[in-house]
């Protein structure tokens, strides 16, 4: 179970151009996972909808059903592997099989398309873009584009979605968020980790004297 303690910072950047413009972002990072990301300072904190929501952002407005969903699982099935499978365990564990599954809990699901070999973070990542019916409250057709991916034990899902007949205009916003998405670094990816490598090349022992070198 995540805690929900999260702090934020207020970013400034700058576009470049003839006249100067100013646009803010919001800095999210979860107190546990240390994983973060960024969305339009004007979006508003939400309601988690489910036990596996830590974070959710939509953007304000009556009509604009325009939502990100941050959800976080423990995943350790796959944690006796090594790094370098990592790219594996996405094709496996999280693609067409995982979103047909994630997707249960909508109605008339439409899958659009799914991709491997994505990225999220510093994960390998699974992108699926589908329309559906939403569930809990009022009823509405929505489209969606969503990355699933599997690292140090945790599977991080970031869903996207907005009516589906708007959905065109929250795109490129949706996509920002996904590009910000950023994890602590907690896997060491070298197969020998940071030690020499001790497979090639001579090993040279050095005495308390220079003259005391012995090679092999």
């Amino acid at each position: 179970m995540y805690l929900k303690s999260t702090f934020l910072l207020t970013l400034s950047v700058f576009a470049l151009g003839v006249t100067s413009a100013n646009a803010e972002v919001f800095y999210w990072q979860d107190a546990d996972t240390k994983m973060s990301f960024t969305y339009p300072d004007r979006w508003d904190v939400r309601h988690n909808q489910r036990p596996d929501d830590i974070y959710a952002v939509a953007v304000p407005g009556a009509n604009n059903h325009a939502i990100c969903r941050l959800r976080v699982r423990e995943d350790k099935r796959f944690a006796v592997y090594p790094e370098y499978f990592a790219n594996n365990i996405q094709r496996i564990a999280y693609s067409n099989d995982f979103w047909d599954s994630y997707l249960g809990e909508y109605n008339d699901v439409t899958m659009r398309r799914v991709y491997d070999d994505a990225g999220l973070g510093r994960g390998f990542a699974s992108f699926a873009e589908a329309d559906y019916t939403t569930a809990l409250g009022p009823k509405m057709e929505k489209r969606a584009i969503m990355f699933a991916s599997l690292y140090n034990n945790n599977a991080y899902i970031l869903e996207c979605s907005a009516e589906k007949h708007s959905y065109h205009k929250w795109h490129n916003s949706f996509l920002s968020v996904v590009k910000s998405v950023n994890f602590r670094k907690e896997i060491n990816e070298a197969k020998n980790g940071y030690y020499r490598n001790f497979y090639g090349g001579n090993l040279i022992i050095r005495g308390e004297k220079d003259t005391d070198v012995s090679v092999y």
